[in-house]
């Protein structure tokens, strides 16, 4: 992110900060050094107050890098790129490159920050609750620390899980309209529509904290507010334009990007044959199952490595394919039509079928990469207005 300061790297995902994060960095050591701390643990003298919210803020930043690395390590598990991760002033961000292309696996991916969250808050408020002192003046600050960072790491999980788009539940949101619709644009203006009202309900409570005397808490939460706001505003210009460029990218007829079918492997194999035999080039892709001749279905190199190493020599190919995995369009269908059936469907690959000819088969990827091969045309410079 542009004006970030590189810190160091996890698994090959960099980690760096924003300036702004140095304001968080302030503004929450100054509240728990002089409001949280003194109001919970009244017996400490002021420097442990000071450094108990100086170590507190860092393991909160801590905290929130888990979150995000939650993220970022189950979107590398479905197949996508994690640029980097950013701390700023609101909290943390993933950058994701591409997008989920299954509703499953974008809940996964944005319900394993929350997770991660929350398991750590959980552990912790678990050892206050097992290992702290009987009597109050025994409270030490490492006591005081675990307890809010735990308390600290659960409020995390619950705000993100908002469904507010495009905050983790928003995403959550979409991912489970998307799911039983089968329609991802729909999706996105649901959880966009309920997000902007879980804003306004965040500004009316910033503003009602700040009538209550709590000037610096209404104007913190009133600010995630706009910030969330302003995400979202720039997550539908985003949906706009993708519509836009779907619109003249998308028209082409799939007969252009038609690949021949894979060799068919019998249903009877065993899974263990199949993994020693086949090459590493041919479990990344599709593998069509048949009997007799006749496709049953496909399975991927994923769903194979997925199963239990001991249950492999005796399971056959044809017990774990889904007859749902076959899925047929016509070869004069465009792009748009055969990448709606595969969200439908929830399938990589469709049949391409005439008049009970198979001409082969047309892969999300193949039409990914059509699209992105075909002449840029639309003009989508225009200002829109903000609202």
């Amino acid at each position: 992110m542009r004006g970030s300061l590189k810190l160091f790297s996890i698994y090959g995902i960099p980690v760096d900060i924003n300036p702004t994060w140095l304001i968080a960095v302030v503004i929450i050591t100054w509240s728990l050094s002089t409001g949280a701390y003194p109001a919970f643990f009244q017996m400490w003298s002021p420097q442990q107050y000071w450094i108990a919210g100086i170590v507190t803020t860092f393991l909160l930043f801590a905290s929130v890098l888990a979150h995000e690395l939650g993220h970022s390590f189950a979107a590398l598990a479905q197949g996508l790129k994690v640029r980097g991760i950013t701390l700023l002033l609101f909290g943390g961000v993933s950058r994701i490159q591409g997008k989920a292309t299954r509703p499953r696996n974008e809940f996964l991916i944005a319900f394993a920050g929350p997770a991660v969250s929350l398991i750590i808050g959980l552990v912790l408020i678990v050892w206050w609750i097992k290992f702290h002192p009987s009597h109050e003046y025994m409270v030490t600050p490492l006591h005081g620390i675990i307890f809010f960072t735990g308390w600290m790491n659960i409020l995390v999980a619950g705000f993100n899980l908002l469904p507010g788009y495009p905050m983790d539940g928003g995403r959550v949101l979409r991912s489970v309209v998307w799911g039983f619709t089968g329609n991802t644009r729909f999706a996105s203006k649901v959880a966009l529509r309920v997000g902007r009202v879980v804003f306004y309900l965040l500004i009316g409570w910033g503003v009602w904290q700040i009538f209550n005397g709590d000037v610096i808490g209404g104007i913190w939460i009133g600010l995630i507010a706009w910030f969330l706001m302003s995400s979202a505003r720039n997550e539908q210009e985003e949906q706009d334009n993708s519509v836009v460029i779907e619109q003249d990218r998308l028209g082409f007829e799939i007969r252009n990007i038609i690949t021949p079918m894979p060799p068919m492997i019998e249903h009877d194999q065993l899974i263990s044959d199949i993994l020693s035999d086949l090459e590493l080039t041919q479990l990344m892709g599709s593998i069509p199952v048949s009997k007799g001749g006749e496709l049953l279905g496909f399975i991927t190199g994923v769903d194979l490595e997925r199963i239990p190493i001991e249950q492999r020599r005796k399971l056959a190919i044809g017990e774990i394919t889904r007859s749902e995995s076959l899925r047929f369009c016509s070869r004069f269908d465009s792009g748009r039509d055969a990448l709606h059936a595969m969200d439908k469907y929830g399938v990589m690959q469709l049949v391409v079928m005439d008049d009970g000819y198979v001409f082969g088969i047309v892969t999300r990827e193949g039409v990914t990469k059509a699209v992105q091969e075909f002449p840029y045309t639309t003009d989508i410079s225009q200002p829109t207005d903000q609202m």
